[in-house]
C-alpha cells in the first residue's frame, strides 16, 4: 500500500489552526502569535511534514534556489555563504562553468532566484540574457563587463589591490622575473588583457621598473596538462636568464602544483624560487614549506554576498563591495 501523503491541510488540523498560519510559519512571511508557531512546528516535527516546494515555487513565483557557476569546484570558503543562504531557506547548487549559449539557456531555463557568477568565460552579452530574463546576478568581477543591469552588482576580494601587493613585496625582496598564473579555465589575452589581476601585474611591474613579458603570463588555462608544460617549459626550456625566480598563482591549488614542481626539479623554496598563492585556503599551513598567500576576511565576503544576492532578489540595487586583501606572509616567499 503506498503512505498516505502528508499535506498542510492535516498539519493544520493537529495543531489546531487555520492552513494558512501553516504557511505564515513556514514561510516567516507574517507575525504568528509564539503559541501558535510552537503548536505548528511541533505538528510539522510529529507528522514529519515536508512542504511541496514545487508547489509553492508556483504560487511565490520563487524557486528559493540558487545556482553558484564556478571554474574550480574546489573553493572550501565557499561554504560559509552557501551556509547562510541555506539558513535563509535558500538551497545552492554548484554548477561548473561551460562554454556557449545552451548553458547560458539551461541556467534561464532552471529558474534560479539568484546566480553567483564566479567563471569569467562569459561575455556581457551571455550575462546581460541572464539579467534581463530577471534573474539577478552577483559577480566575482575579474574584468570589466560594462553596463549590466540594475539587478546585477560585484562581490569580490579586491583583487587588484592583492596583486598589485604581491609583486610589490616580490620586488622588495629582489625578484624581477615573475610569472602570473591565471586561475584554470580564465580567460585571458595576457598582458592587454582588461582582466583585473593581468591589468595589476603590468601596473605593478611598471611602477617598480620592470617592462612586462607576455611569456611570463600562463594564459592558456584549459587543462591542467597546460599549466603543468607551462611550468615545465618556463623552469628547463629557458636559459638562467630568461627564468621567472617568482610564481604568483591564481589561487593556493595553483602554488601547491608549483612547489611541488619545483622540488622535483631539485629547486628549493624559497631559496632558488618564491611562490605566492591566492584565497589563503587551509592548504597554506599544510603545504611546507608554508604558503604565503593573498588573505581578505572569509566572514566579511560571505555576508556581503549573502546580503547583496538576498537584497537584488528583493528587487533592490546594489553598488559593487570590493573586499580588502592582505597577504599572508609566510615561508615561500
Amino acid at each position: 500500500m503506498p503512505i498516505q501523503k502528508i499535506t498542510r491541510d492535516d498539519v493544520a488540523k493537529l495543531a489546531g489552526v487555520s492552513p494558512a498560519v501553516v504557511s505564515y510559519v513556514i514561510n516567516a512571511s507574517k507575525n504568528v502569535s509564539e503559541e501558535k508557531k510552537n503548536a505548528v512546528l511541533a505538528a510539522i516535527k510529529e507528522l514529519r511534514y515536508q512542504p511541496n516546494l514545487q508547489a509553492r515555487s508556483l504560487k511565490t513565483r520563487q524557486s528559493m534556489q540558487i545556482a553558484f557557476v564556478c571554474d574550480n569546484l574546489r573553493n572550501d570558503w565557499m561554504e560559509l555563504p552557501e551556509k547562510m543562504l541555506f539558513e535563509r531557506g535558500y538551497y545552492v547548487s554548484h554548477c561548473y562553468s561551460r562554454d556557449g549559449d545552451d548553458f547560458i539557456q539551461m541556467l534561464i531555463s532552471r529558474q534560479f532566484d539568484g546566480i553567483f557568477m564566479m567563471s569569467n568565460r562569459y561575455s556581457t552579452e551571455q550575462l546581460r540574457q541572464i539579467s534581463d530574463s530577471g534573474i539577478p546576478i552577483v559577480l566575482y568581477k575579474t574584468r570589466d563587463y560594462g553596463e549590466l543591469g540594475d539587478n546585477v552588482a560585484a562581490v569580490v576580494p579586491d583583487l587588484y589591490s592583492g596583486v598589485m601587493k604581491s609583486v610589490n613585496y616580490l620586488v622588495m625582496h629582489g625578484h624581477k622575473r615573475i610569472a602570473l598564473l591565471l586561475p584554470m579555465r580564465y580567460r585571458s589575452s595576457g598582458i592587454d588583457s582588461n582582466g583585473y589581476r593581468e591589468r595589476a601585474y603590468v601596473h605593478a611591474l611598471r611602477d617598480n621598473g620592470l617592462e612586462p613579458d607576455d611569456a611570463l603570463i600562463f594564459s592558456n588555462t584549459e587543462a591542467s596538462e597546460h599549466f603543468l608544460a607551462y611550468l615545465s617549459d618556463m623552469m628547463i626550456g629557458k636559459s638562467a636568464d630568461k627564468r621567472p625566480t617568482a610564481f604568483l598563482a591564481g589561487n593556493d591549488y595553483m602554488a601547491a602544483e608549483v612547489m611541488k614542481s619545483m622540488k622535483t626539479l631539485g629547486l628549493r623554496i624559497p631559496e632558488d624560487v618564491a611562490v605566492i598563492g591566492t584565497d589563503n585556503t587551509f592548504l597554506t599551513t599544510m603545504l611546507s614549506p608554508a604558503l604565503t598567500s593573498i588573505d581578505f576576511s572569509k566572514d566579511e565576503f560571505a555576508k556581503k554576498l549573502t546580503d547583496t544576492m538576498l537584497a537584488l532578489i528583493r528587487g533592490e540595487r546594489c553598488e559593487d563591495a570590493f573586499i580588502r586583501v592582505g597577504l599572508a606572509i609566510r615561508e615561500s616567499a
